[in-house]
């Protein structure tokens, strides 16, 4: 632990996005300071931390003021949640928040239930529009409808060409797009496609 006359504390903000990285961020913290680490050192480690690896809550800000989270490496119900809260709150004043999720894999006999109840959840938070990808993730769709989602609120495709095509017909700047699935699900492949053209249209 520090010295008793070492600075105790400090102000951190974090560059990773979403309010579970609070916890993670506290638990290195912990870990370092018991280490003997200085909080001065700790705080600047933590605040200048980002995406560990592709695919993983990684925000890219593209032209036209759109904002990309690229969350499609992996997902369960519970980093799912996460995701779409992130998501609103990136939005938050006035952005237009878009989700664009597919399948979440291995949940079992589990997973009509959890996929519906994540299509719920999208409409409780406000998400501006929901695009759920692939067969698998449809009971996202028909959850948020279930909900009270209506109009073009909520959005089934069939595969990731089709999301795509949705995203070039109905981006606008300053949109703020979510995309996570499993990492089976390929939405991935979307995320590579947009982000390598730093726009929403397809990879030339």
């Amino acid at each position: 632990m520090p010295d008793g006359g070492a600075e105790l504390a400090a102000d951190v903000t974090l560059a990773l996005v979403g309010e579970h990285h609070v916890t993670n961020a506290l638990a290195a913290a912990t870990i370092a300071l018991e280490s003997g680490i200085a909080v001065a050192d700790v705080a600047a480690r933590l605040a200048g931390a980002g995406a560990a690896s592709p695919h993983r809550m990684a925000v890219t800000e593209l032209p036209g003021g759109v904002t990309v989270i690229d969350d499609s490496y992996n997902a369960n119900p519970e980093s799912m949640r996460a995701a779409l809260k992130a998501l609103v709150a990136l939005a938050a004043g006035g952005r237009r928040s878009i989700a664009v999720l597919g399948e979440m894999r291995e949940l079992g006999e589990d997973a009509l239930r959890q996929h519906d109840a994540l299509g719920r959840l999208a409409v409780r938070l406000d998400v501006s529009r929901l695009v759920v990808v692939g067969d698998g993730a449809r009971a996202m769709y028909t959850g948020a409808l279930l909900e009270g989602s209506f109009g073009e609120e909520a959005t089934f495709v069939s595969d990731i060409d089709e999301a795509q095509a949705w995203l070039r017909e109905h981006g606008e700047p300053g949109d703020v797009v979510l995309l996570k699935s499993s990492h089976g699900s390929g939405l991935h492949l979307l995320a590579d496609r947009v982000l390598a053209t730093r726009d929403l249209g397809a990879a030339r």
